[in-house]
C-alpha cells in the first residue's frame, strides 16, 4: 500500500498508471480517474451513424476558411462551435435523406454603394434562397435563383444603404423527387368493361413519392388478359428515379388491388399479373426526400 504525505492532488503526474488510474491536469487542477476502455461495438445501427458522422466531417473538409468563420459567426451565442453547428445541421439532413447539399466557396465578388455581388457553389442543383438584412439575427430580406450544381453560381443584393455592414445566408429548403407525369393508358387487344385506376410512383434510394394515377374504363377480365390483350402504361421518365412502383389502386371485376409491379423503365404493361403485394396502396405523401443544405452566416460593407 502507498502511503501519501503530500496534501491530496499537489503532486503533479500525467498519464497512465498500470491498466486502473490516469492522472492530468484541467485548467490547473490536478485529477486522477478511472481507466476506461473504449467501446466500439459494430451493430448496424452504430456503423451507420458513424458513417454518417464521417460523411459530415468529409463536408465539412470542403469548406473554405470564409464558410468555416461563416460557421462560427452562425454559433455565436450558442454552447456550440461553428464545426458542431455544422456537423448537427449535416447530420440531421443526412439522416432524414440522402445528401447534405453543400454550399460553398462563398464569396464577395463586388461590394458597390447600394449594392453587391456574391458568388458560391452548390453539389446539386435547385433553387436557394439568400436571406440579408443588417443583423445576424434579422435577415428579413431574402431572394430566390436557381443555383447549379458544379459551377460557380452568381447572385446581385440590390437597393442597399451606402456604409452598411449587411449579412446574409445561403439555404435551400428540402428538394423532393417529383411523381412520374404525363399519365396515359390504353387497351391494346380485346376491349372489356372494368374500371381500373392505376397509380404509379417514382422511388429514389428507397423512398416513394406519392402516385400519378391514370383512369381507364374499358380493361376485359383477367382471364382474357395475355401478351397480345393488355394494358398499357405510359409516363413521363423522372430524373433521379432508381426505379417505378406499379398499384392497381381502385378495380372492378377480377382485377386484385395491389402493387403490381417494379419497373425500372417508364412504361409498363398489364397482362393481368396478380399482384406481388396484394392490397398494398401507395404513400398518402410524397416521402422521396432528395437533398437539403445551408451555410453559415457571412457579412460586407457597402462603400
Amino acid at each position: 500500500m502507498a502511503k501519501v504525505t503530500a496534501p491530496l492532488f499537489s503532486i503533479e503526474a500525467s498519464g497512465k498508471f498500470g491498466d486502473s488510474m490516469v492522472f492530468g491536469k484541467w485548467k490547473g487542477i490536478n485529477y486522477v480517474r478511472m481507466h476506461t476502455k473504449a467501446n466500439q461495438p459494430n451493430t448496424k445501427a452504430q456503423i451507420a451513424v458513424r458513417d454518417k458522422f464521417r460523411q459530415a466531417a468529409a463536408l465539412y473538409q470542403r469548406l473554405s476558411g470564409s464558410d468555416k468563420a461563416a460557421w462560427k459567426r452562425s454559433a455565436s451565442g450558442q454552447p456550440l462551435t461553428g464545426y458542431n453547428l455544422f456537423m448537427k445541421r449535416a447530420k440531421a439532413v443526412i439522416n432524414s435523406m440522402p445528401i447534405f447539399n453543400l454550399i460553398s466557396a462563398v464569396e464577395i465578388e463586388e461590394e458597390a454603394t447600394d449594392s453587391c455581388t456574391i458568388s458560391f457553389m452548390v453539389d446539386k442543383d435547385g433553387p436557394v434562397e439568400i436571406k440579408y438584412g443588417n443583423s445576424p439575427s434579422g435577415l428579413n430580406n431574402s431572394s430566390t435563383i436557381m443555383a447549379t450544381a458544379d459551377e460557380i453560381n452568381f447572385f446581385d443584393l440590390e437597393d442597399l444603404d451606402p456604409e452598411e455592414t449587411y449579412y446574409f445566408q445561403i439555404t435551400q429548403d428540402t428538394q423532393y423527387l417529383q411523381p412520374p407525369t404525363n399519365m396515359d393508358a390504353y387497351t391494346i387487344g380485346v376491349d372489356g368493361d372494368n374500371t381500373v385506376l392505376y397509380g404509379v410512383t417514382a422511388v429514389s434510394d428507397g423512398r416513394e413519392t406519392h402516385a400519378s394515377m391514370a383512369h381507364l374504363s374499358s380493361v376485359p377480365d383477367v382471364e382474357a388478359m395475355d401478351e397480345d390483350n393488355f394494358v398499357e402504361l405510359n409516363w413521363q421518365p423522372i430524373d433521379g428515379a432508381d426505379e417505378y412502383r406499379i398499384y392497381r389502386m381502385e378495380a372492378t371485376g377480377d382485377h386484385e388491388r395491389g402493387l403490381i409491379a417494379i419497373n425500372e423503365f417508364a412504361n409498363f404493361q398489364d397482362t393481368g399479373q396478380n399482384p406481388v403485394k396484394p392490397g398494398k396502396m401507395p404513400p398518402a405523401e410524397n416521402h422521396a426526400r432528395l437533398h437539403a443544405g445551408e451555410t453559415g452566416i457571412y457579412s460586407f460593407q457597402t462603400l
